[in-house]
């Protein structure tokens, strides 16, 4: 079984040795991040699910890790991400099948975690 909280750490600790290794560059795309998960016409947990619907289309286990925790902080529930899931699958094709299954199980890990 994978670890995805062990996963999560993996990819955060990159993430902040690849941004402070790119300097100027990794702040500007930590800014543009930012800037496109603020609320606007559509609200964080909007954007949150679509991200992660592109990461399991573009099959990014890493993105996925980061952006089913940031679902559940969001306030994202089981059944919004299924449905979310679905789409990324209709979109993604047979190989979105495995990188859904594996968002759905972070999901749940991360859930059971906060219990």
């Amino acid at each position: 079984m994978t670890d995805y909280q062990e996963k999560l750490n993996e990819a955060r600790a990159n993430n902040r040795n690849l941004f402070g290794a790119l300097g100027e560059t990794g702040k500007g795309f930590n800014a543009m991040h930012d800037a496109a998960v603020k609320d606007g016409a559509l609200d964080l947990k909007t954007k949150e699910l679509e991200a992660i619907a592109i990461a399991i289309a573009m099959r990014c286990e890493g993105c996925i890790v980061q952006h089913a925790k940031a679902c559940l902080k969001a306030g994202v529930t089981r059944a919004e991400l299924v449905e979310t899931i679905g789409v990324a699958v209709m979109m993604g094709g047979g190989p979105a099948t495995v990188y859904g299954g594996k968002a759905l199980d972070c999901y749940d890990q991360f859930v059971q975690a906060q219990k």
